[in-house]
């Protein structure tokens, strides 16, 4: 079964192979030590 993807991932990267993929992007930022666009949008906006 196919992993399915968020169509509102605000990610500005689309050429990325985790792009829609939340969970992998996560892992993929949080490894290195980077927040996703999607915790950055968020702190902006406080």
């Amino acid at each position: 079964m196919a992993k399915e993807l968020n169509p509102d991932c605000p990610c500005t990267n689309v050429d990325c192979p985790r792009h829609g993929d939340c969970e992998a992007c996560r892992e993929n930022h949080h490894s290195k030590g980077q927040k996703t666009s999607c915790e950055r949008l968020k702190d902006e906006a406080k």
